[in-house]
């Protein structure tokens, strides 16, 4: 028969070596923290002229906490795309449990962090081997063992029809073939399935790299010298894969959608033109009561808007 006072110094001592244990998880974090800093620092030196850096760098270090409006675009895609669909694999859920997503150019993984935090099977890929390491540490945060893949987005080692989402999120204006991505994009996906993906607008007002006006309605060949002018050249001498303004690829909305086609996509849908049919409040919502709004919207992505996010299905 075990005796009160043993059951009593049992359980005093598992709350001691609970305690212990919390203590060294919490030390394991904050030395885990420390690792991801370290590895992170380096591949932020060259953005310093950013007059917002430490805010900035700290949403780097904490990316996966500023995902909230990817993954709710993406699950108010995938419920259009459900609500379109007729096939009975479609679901009516927006549900990421699951779903294998592949997170082509993952970066420094704070997208498929959140994605495997949502519960969807996440592949993180990225050409940058260092990118790779920093996921691994990232999800390491949250007890994840996101297993990174380095690879180039235009030979994915994975087989055809195997994924049921592919999120490609700042990759396509720095591919050296874009059309080679898409076209891989494509076969890796199941029939039916969505690719959401952003693009650059050839004539953003305020270009998102180099956050300068008006560049991007020169001719290409005054990009740096107007970059230099402005102050906000990048210093890319200690990077191989680093890119001037004129070597990214950049597009017309027109031009994205008849790239996507080509590769066998059934027509684009941004983000926006979903946005604006629904019912909208204040100056929006009477714009829309006179049918303007998608003559207002349409000019405002092509001389304005910056980024586009966009879903394509594939046929």
């Amino acid at each position: 028969m075990i005796s009160a006072a043993f059951t009593v110094e049992t359980q005093d001592t598992e709350k001691k070596m609970s305690a212990v244990a919390f203590k060294a998880d919490k030390a394991d974090k904050l030395e885990l923290n420390r690792a991801l800093e370290a590895a992170i620092d380096p591949w932020l030196e060259h953005m310093r002229w950013r007059a917002d850096f430490e805010q900035w760098r700290e949403g780097r270090i904490w990316q996966e906490r500023k995902q909230a409006n990817t993954l709710n675009h993406l699950r108010s895609f995938l419920r259009l795309h459900a609500r379109a669909a007729t096939t009975r694999e479609a679901s009516a859920s927006d549900s990421l449990a699951g779903k294998k997503v592949l997170d082509l150019g993952s970066g420094m993984g704070g997208l498929a962090t959140a994605l495997a935090l949502a519960g969807a099977d996440v592949f993180p890929l990225d050409f940058n081997a260092e990118y790779c390491r920093i996921t691994r540490l990232r999800g390491r945060r949250y007890d994840l063992d996101l297993r990174s893949v380095n690879a180039a987005g235009e030979a994915l080692p994975f087989r055809a029809d195997y994924f049921d989402i592919i999120v490609c999120m700042d990759v396509l204006e720095h591919v050296q073939q874009p059309r080679k991505l898409v076209a891989e994009i494509h076969r890796c996906l199941k029939p039916g399935g969505v690719c959401q993906l952003t693009a650059i607008n050839r004539f953003a007002f305020k270009d998102p790299h180099y956050h300068a006006r008006f560049v991007n309605w020169l001719p290409r060949r005054l990009a740096t010298p107007y970059l230099r002018l402005a102050g906000v050249v990048k210093d890319n001498t200690r990077f191989a894969d680093r890119q001037t303004l004129e070597e990214m690829h950049y597009y017309r909305y027109g031009q994205l959608r008849r790239l996507f086609a080509r590769e066998g996509f059934a027509d684009l849908l941004d983000a926006g033109e979903m946005k604006i049919k629904q019912q909208l409040p204040g100056w929006k919502g009477m714009l829309q009561k006179t049918g303007l709004l998608p003559v207002c919207y349409s000019t405002y992505r092509s001389l304005i808007k910056s980024t586009y996010l966009v879903m394509a299905v594939k046929n």
